[in-house]
């Protein structure tokens, strides 16, 4: 009878706080989601490297070599490449697939899928070629950032679905598009040039 009560009043507490103060409590869970999504990525790489280093069948046969020119259209070609592969949690997001359980799992597996296997690609490079390829990466910290931020809607979205707001949503492509952006220009401007 007691647990009710506490139950019940809890319930009533938490519907009195509104979307409001959920929402300000939730800038902290979608950093630490962010964070969390950005070590499972670079984990994914360290491990996939590793595997590589031992096994270099593994990795791409194609020794690394300079394809890119500095300009705009690079920059613009590459981000807007990286930023198709980073909608998926997002469009799982505006197609309220977290609403039911099967959906979720569904949603899971997809942006999973997606941001793991590109981390494992790069890994399984980078294991291959390790230092010839280390100066073609010195964007990939901010493009897991960005990878991370979407995955980070997702998750957020899918843990609380009732009160994931636009608001929030909006931040999250706002802060993917951002990383993406500065992503691809250091990719284009940074790395060795074709000639």
């Amino acid at each position: 009878m007691a647990a009710a009560e506490l139950t019940s009043s809890r319930t009533a507490r938490e519907s009195d706080l509104g979307e409001a103060d959920c929402g300000a409590a939730q800038p902290g869970r979608d950093l630490r989601a962010t964070w969390l999504c950005w070590v499972a990525l670079s984990a994914a790489t360290a491990l996939a490297a590793v595997a590589a280093i031992v096994w270099p069948a593994l990795g791409p046969a194609a020794r690394p070599h300079a394809t890119l020119h500095p300009s705009a259209g690079a920059v613009a070609s590459i981000g807007l490449n990286n930023l198709r592969v980073l909608a998926a949690p997002f469009i799982l997001v505006a197609a309220r697939f977290e609403s039911a359980r099967g959906s979720r799992l569904a949603g899971d597996a997809i942006v999973a899928a997606i941001l793991v296997g590109n981390a494992i690609a790069v890994g399984l490079a980078l294991g291959r070629w390790r230092g010839a390829l280390i100066s073609f990466v010195p964007q990939l910290p901010i493009e897991y950032l960005a990878a991370a931020t979407a995955a980070a809607a997702w998750l957020g979205a899918r843990r609380r679905a009732r009160l994931y707001g636009p608001r929030i949503a909006v931040l999250n492509v706002a802060a993917t598009i951002a990383l993406t952006a500065a992503a691809a220009a250091i990719e284009v401007l940074l790395t060795p040039h074709a000639r």
